[in-house]
């Protein structure tokens, strides 16, 4: 109005009429209880508060802009941090190089991850404290949204010239008569592992244990120094069966399997990172991107 030099001009430009754009003027300084428009010369001109109120409205219209520019944004690239939690297994297997590829695809977002147990992480995806978790088992929690991420196969791995080596299949009868190392009470695999012995009638009192090992790697370690064989993630294993540092002998029949899954909270609104993350990942896997 003050740019256009009256109100009959302000309103035409604006579409309105001059009775409308005075109205509204009026409304205005009595809400702020303060004169906004000099009306005493020739030419309309702002009082001091009338100044002060178009300052603030050019920065509103200003944020308005930004906002509209950000919304838009949200269509077209994927930017922001994942707060991203990880048990143990799929952390220490498939999401280093997971996160490293995601990232690369989209330089503007980035992934913080952070590794606890399946229930920590359950709890603080439930809290809110993350967005999105990866975890080796559902657990009953309520509020909580489990979907198959992806499905891990267990292997026996022995040392390289070991007298398994080589072999097509192993049963599980007979692995139970190897002396074998194991994972710790409480790891996934093992939790597996000792479950089908179970179907199979096999105790873990009729097993002989050499070594109870903490970390999967430390197993793994265990296996390369000769020290023995042991059931593990074939993710855990490809590169060292692959250098032939190694041998990895398939679990006979329908083999072990273990799923890990996504989780999420039940009905809250995705941001659009961790959707984004989800997509990519069952992207890379059907890809055939291994860790």
């Amino acid at each position: 109005m003050i740019e256009r030099g009256s109100f009959s001009a302000a309103a035409d430009s604006l579409g309105v009429t001059q009775p409308a754009v005075s109205f509204h003027i009026r409304s205005l300084e009595e809400r702020l209880g303060q004169k906004l428009i000099d009306r005493s010369g020739r030419q309309l001109s702002l009082t001091e508060a009338g100044e002060v109120l178009d300052d603030y409205a050019r920065r509103l219209l200003s944020l308005e802009d930004e906002l509209e520019r950000e919304l838009d944004a949200l269509g077209t690239e994927i930017a922001g941090d994942l707060l991203l939690g990880s048990s143990t297994g799929p952390g220490e297997l498939v999401l280093p190089r997971l996160c490293a590829a995601f990232r690369e695809t989209n330089p503007k977002a980035g992934v913080r991850l952070a590794v606890y147990d399946t229930q920590h992480v359950c709890e603080r995806v439930l809290e809110g404290s993350l967005e999105l978790g990866i975890v080796g088992a559902e657990s009953g929690q309520r509020g909580l949204d489990f979907e198959p991420f992806l499905r891990d196969e267990l292997i026996v791995a022995v040392p390289a010239g070991h007298g398994l080596a080589g072999r097509d299949h192993i049963s599980l009868a007979e692995l139970a008569e190897q002396p074998l190392i194991m994972q710790q009470q409480g790891s996934g695999v093992r939790h597996v592992l000792m479950a089908a012995f179970a179907e199979e009638g096999v105790r873990e009192r009729d097993l002989v244990i050499d070594l109870e090992l903490g970390l999967q790697q430390s197993v793994k370690a265990a296996v390369l120094d000769g020290l023995g064989i042991s059931v593990l993630s074939r993710l855990a294993v490809d590169r060292e069966a692959a250098d032939g540092m190694l041998s990895v002998v398939p679990i006979a029949g329908e083999g072990l399997t273990r799923d890990f899954f996504s989780v999420r909270p039940s009905g809250r609104t995705p941001k659009r990172i961790a959707s984004a993350f989800l997509e990519f990942a069952r992207g890379w896997f059907a890809g055939g991107s291994r860790p």
